[in-house]
């Protein structure tokens, strides 16, 4: 009986340590991709958390002469949808909005403006507003700090609109812009203030700005085509024009904080408003995405990508397992780490 047990036990202990993610597993998968970055002069860095251990790698360029290292700072650009979306549903948590006010309540008119337009058809993209930004290297604001989009309030510049609202889906920058002014009237504060106060602090986020500049310590520069741009950075094109929709930055250490802190405790928002906030849509709930796997089994992964000058981030949680993926470049014609975060997913399933 003794030694049943005893084969039963080195049964078990075999299994465990053969199912057991090893140390430098997601450092060989970036590593596949480490040649082609070399002439092209970028980096990526990864972090992945499972069964609640988390893995940091790194490989490329964090400037023309430095390498990348895993505590770097990058603008994180639009995955500040989502930062933005847990500050308005703190709001209606507390009675200050709801979710059917429209808002012709905050702003004046504008042709180019439905007046009649939800809280939540500005979360889920479905206002139909015309789009402000353009994700683009060529853009005028990038480098010119006086040109028209160093303008603090965009909302005399929203072009016509492409919809009538609520017709259906379309992602659009603006809808998270007017989000991010209606913080500001409903608290007489900045955003960036706001995202500091009730994101940053409670969440112990240290590494963490709402801007992207030159003057902060241990940056991943922008990187275009092998051209650092670091010495062609605005801060405002960040501050002011991505603002609400893509301003913030970050690094993997705090971002796996705000998501633990998100995903799965009450430190931001409750469980109800969380659900609410992942009732999905074409694929898209209150400012987070979803994104179907099939693969042995059939599960969903939940999270929100982000692409800026010149940045780019992917990440992925699974609700069920708890396993997180977190995938930064600074890059933003970076066309790997989408391949990156696929090999993690199949080895982590």
């Amino acid at each position: 009986m003794k030694y049943l047990m005893k084969l039963i036990l080195l049964f078990l202990i075999s299994i465990n340590s053969y199912s057991q993610i090893k140390n430098d597993t997601f450092q060989k998968i970036l590593n596949v991709y480490s040649d082609s970055l070399q002439s092209k002069k970028y980096g990526i860095v990864n972090l992945t958390k499972n069964k609640n251990k988390i893995y940091k790698s790194q490989i490329g360029w964090a400037s023309e002469t430095e390498k990348m290292t895993s505590d770097k700072i990058f603008n994180i650009g639009s995955l500040t949808k989502m930062f933005t979306s847990v500050l308005i549903l703190q709001e209606i948590e507390k009675g200050k909005l709801k979710l059917n006010d429209t808002i012709g309540t905050f702003f004046s008119k504008n042709k180019n403006v439905d007046s009649k337009i939800t809280i939540e058809e500005l979360l889920r993209h479905k206002s139909g507003l015309g789009e402000i930004v353009i994700d683009s290297i060529l853009n005028n604001s990038f480098g010119d700090y006086e040109y028209k989009y160093n303008h603090s309030f965009l909302y005399n510049l929203i072009p016509k609109k492409q919809f009538n609202k609520g017709e259906k889906y379309l992602y659009t920058n603006t809808n998270y812009q007017l989000l991010g002014y209606i913080l500001e009237i409903i608290n007489d504060k900045p955003y960036s203030k706001i995202v500091e106060e009730r994101i940053f602090e409670p969440c112990k986020m240290k590494k963490s700005y709402t801007y992207f500049s030159k003057t902060l310590k241990n940056i991943a520069h922008p990187m275009f085509n092998g051209e650092d741009l670091l010495e062609q950075l605005n801060y405002r094109f960040y501050y002011n024009l991505a603002y609400s929709a893509g301003c913030l930055s970050s690094n993997l250490n705090d971002l796996e904080l705000f998501f633990t802190s998100l995903y799965e405790t009450n430190k931001l928002i409750s469980r109800e408003t969380f659900n609410k906030m992942t009732e999905f849509q074409d694929n898209y709930g209150l400012g987070i995405e979803k994104r179907k796997v099939i693969s042995t089994i059939e599960y969903d992964l939940i999270g929100h990508g982000g692409d800026n000058l010149s940045f780019k981030i992917r990440n992925w949680y699974n609700p069920k397992t708890k396993d997180l993926i977190i995938t930064i470049s600074n890059q933003l014609g970076d066309k790997f780490i989408g391949k990156i975060n696929d090999e993690i997913i199949k080895q982590i399933e």
